[in-house]
């Protein structure tokens, strides 16, 4: 019998894998984000406030397919404040969808990235 019957590699064969990916793309929206306001315009009062890495977590699980707005510490390459719709949450980082030239893009974020995620689902 094994001593740490917890302490073992998991290996996920490809075609899991490929599974697992289109359910994620699935998840994926399928129209832009509201039109409340422009990308450009999202007002800052949303983002008065920075979370710590837990509860930025708890923020984003209570939204997974939907979107919110996202606020990173640094700029990044799509600005530093973003529509976002998360899909999956690891143990460090989250991966969803942002909204560029009329399509969905693909992008994961580790929580140490996000200062603050505001929900709009």
């Amino acid at each position: 019998m094994n001593k740490y019957p917890y302490n073992h590699q998991h290996f996920i064969e490809e075609s899991q894998y490929v599974e697992r990916q289109m359910e994620e793309d699935e998840a994926g929206p399928f129209a832009p984000p509201p039109q409340q306001f422009a990308q450009s315009q999202i007002p800052q009062p949303f983002f008065t406030q920075t979370f710590q890495p837990p509860q930025i977590r708890a923020r984003l699980c209570s939204c997974l397919g939907s979107w919110g707005l996202l606020g990173l510490r640094r700029q990044g390459q799509f600005g530093r404040d973003f529509w976002f719709f998360p899909v999956a949450i690891r143990q460090n980082s989250v991966t969803g969808y942002i909204w560029v030239y009329g399509r969905r893009q693909r992008v994961r974020y580790a929580f140490s990235q996000i200062r603050n995620f505001v929900c709009f689902g």
